[in-house]
Parts: C-alpha cells; structure tokens; sequence
C-alpha cells in the first residue's frame, strides 16, 4: 500500500531533522533524480557520506560567520 504524502506535510517534518539526515536525503533526491535523467546517479552523488559529516561542523562554523559578517557589511549605511 502506498500513501502519498504532500509538500506541505513534508516540509515541517523535514525541517526538524538533523543536518546528517537532511544531507542523506538531499543525496536521495540527487540520485532519484540523476537516475530518471538517466544519468549515473554515483557519478553525481559519490560517496559523500563516508565524509564525517559530525566533523564537520569547523567548516559549517567558518561559513555562517562569513555569511553574517557579509550581511552586516551589507546593512551598514554607506556614505558617498
């Protein structure tokens, strides 16, 4: 039996998973979609998660500081 599930309930259940599943499924959606282009959905996705995705949160870090910085050099007020 098969039950369909829409976007909208989707959504918020996705939302609350942690950052390895998501990434798990984002690989999912990657493949599914590679192999319905009929493309070699292992030459798209690799092996990505033989990463240590736990570690590597130093590299996540690194990014959203350089995210919020840009954001508040973009807000500052500029003077010509």
């Amino acid at each position: 039996m098969e039950t369909s599930i829409s976007t909208s309930q989707l959504l918020p259940t996705l939302q609350v998973l942690p950052r390895a599943d998501k990434l798990r499924i984002v690989l999912f959606l990657i493949s599914q979609l590679a192999q319905e282009e009929g493309i070699d959905s292992s030459s798209v996705t690799g092996n990505y998660l033989d990463w240590k995705l736990y570690d590597a949160s130093s590299a996540a870090n690194t990014l959203l500081n350089m995210l919020a910085e840009d954001k508040l050099n973009n807000q500052a007020p500029k003077h010509d």
